[in-house]
């Protein structure tokens, strides 16, 4: 009768044995995609919306980027101030010289009488090429055709800086061309964005996507020439799928937790990191599938295979907990078992709770 007492109490002892363990699951970033159907007239599992097309077309002016450029020397240019303090005129005809204390020569671009205690303003260019003839701070020159004695009562000074004297070539290029495309089309959506939303003319479609396809593009100028400028054509085809936010966000919600990898649960999900784009449309029905990139949070479900009880089954709590922490995507765990003087897991499964945190 000892004996069998002594097997009932541990019997009933190993039967009111119970494990809680609790995990602290890691937070993983994870992007889902998925897709949600639109029509104007929804069935079950589509939101209502509105399709809409139109095809727009703009010509715009573009810069060649400077650095498809070769530097070349020209002329550089400014204007002077001719000062007269003789008794009498003094005539100065085109292409009369200046010359600069440093020895650079200039002349003036047309014929002129400077009045006696007076002075006039005439254009002057550089007699040489080059930037070497380029200044910016007020200079004096001397008129080298006049006698010497006048030299000193005529003179002339700089009143503008004297610029020009080299100037970048550019090169048209395909990556200019490219680049322009690129800019105009964004220009272009921009604009039709705006006209489509008004022909839909529905408040309660709050959010859309839209869909740009470049049906023709040209520029006036061919790749290789010299130019500072040209000019590029662009006719986009664009495409607006308009729909209610909320509609939208509970369907996204669905599709995303049917999404999910088997044993893993969402955790965080935020619709401003959510984008979505056209993937197909038909314009006369006005049906359109826009597909969706969703960047959520997921963890370990209560149900994940990664926290199967028979690893752990009859462990000492220290070893047990030490194999969970082991496992990908969990931080921390801690085991609670009753009767508190016990230090093993019971080896029942049904005895063993988990709870992921």
């Amino acid at each position: 009768m000892a004996i069998t007492l002594i097997i009932v109490f541990v019997a009933l002892w190993f039967s009111n044995v119970r494990a809680t363990v609790r995990v602290t699951a890691a937070h993983e970033p994870m992007i889902i995609e998925a897709s949600v159907d639109v029509a104007r007239t929804p069935t079950s599992g589509e939101v209502p919306g509105r399709v809409v097309q139109g095809v727009f077309e703009k010509i715009q002016e573009f810069p060649v980027e400077a650095r498809n450029g070769t530097s070349v020397d020209t002329q550089a240019t400014g204007r002077v101030r001719i000062v007269n303090n003789y008794s009498q005129a003094q005539p100065l005809v085109k292409v009369t010289r200046l010359l600069t204390d440093d020895g650079r020569l200039y002349r003036i671009d047309e014929t002129v009488s400077v009045p006696a205690g007076g002075s006039v303003e005439v254009g002057a260019y550089a007699d040489e090429l080059g930037s070497a003839f380029e200044f910016t701070g007020k200079t004096r020159f001397t008129i080298p055709g006049l006698s010497t004695s006048l030299q000193s009562l005529v003179y002339a000074e700089s009143i503008t800086p004297f610029t020009g004297g080299s100037r970048v070539v550019t090169v048209l290029t395909q990556a200019d061309i490219d680049a322009a495309a690129k800019e105009l089309q964004n220009v272009i959506l921009e604009q039709s964005k705006k006209t489509l939303r008004a022909e839909v003319g529905d408040s309660r479609m709050t959010e859309s996507a839209f869909l740009a396809k470049v049906v023709d593009v040209h520029a006036n100028i061919e790749p290789g020439e010299q130019v500072d400028r040209f000019l590029l054509s662009m006719k986009l085809d664009v495409t607006g799928v308009f729909y209610p936010q909320a509609d939208l966000e509970a369907l996204v919600r669905s599709r995303l937790s049917d999404r999910v990898p088997d044993g893993r649960q969402i955790v965080a999900y935020d619709p401003a990191k959510t984008s979505f784009a056209v993937g197909s449309v038909n314009a006369q029905n006005e049906t359109a599938t826009v597909v969706l990139s969703a960047e959520v949070k997921t963890q370990l479900g209560n149900e994940s295979p990664t926290l199967a009880k028979d690893l752990i089954l009859g462990l000492p709590v220290s070893e047990a907990e030490a194999k969970l922490e082991s496992l990908e995507g969990i931080e921390s765990a801690t085991i609670t078992v009753r009767p508190a003087w016990v230090r093993r897991l019971p080896r029942l499964k049904d005895h063993i709770t988990v709870k992921v945190e």
